[in-house]
């Protein structure tokens, strides 16, 4: 007695398998956040944020506000020890170069599970004369 799914050739059920495995994993997908790494300068955000966000331009413009409150700060290889602190948290300020990788949810925020600090930013030398 064959089931109600069997198929009649072994082919015909690595067929009928593969097709359900397909279908199982395309109507999952939409309910995991989309996963993104990018890549720009820190640029200040308001005194609210923070601590909870930073904002990021990328070179084509576009600016992303990222939730850094549960992710991994660290330095790149890049980056001298010389110039390094303790906490690596304490270098993402204003132009600083970082690469980010978030999950974005459905509500569009970017929340980081790591940022890497690419490149210290540039002291102004101008402003230390003043």
């Amino acid at each position: 007695m064959h089931g109600h799914f069997d198929c009649r050739t072994p082919r015909e059920h690595c067929l009928f398998r593969s097709l359900f495995l397909a279908l199982l994993v395309t109507s999952a997908l939409p309910l995991f956040a989309t996963a993104g790494t990018f890549q720009g300068r820190v640029v200040e955000g308001t005194k609210r944020e923070a601590g909870r966000y930073i904002y990021v331009a990328g070179r084509g413009g576009f600016m992303r506000r990222v939730n850094i409150q549960k992710c991994r700060v660290r330095f790149g290889a890049d980056v001298p020890p010389s110039q390094r602190v303790a906490s690596a948290s304490e270098s993402l300020k204003d132009s600083a170069e970082v690469r980010v990788i978030a999950e974005q949810g459905k509500d569009g925020e970017w929340m980081a599970s790591e940022i890497v600090i690419l490149k210290l930013p540039e002291v102004d030398k101008a402003r230390l004369l003043i």
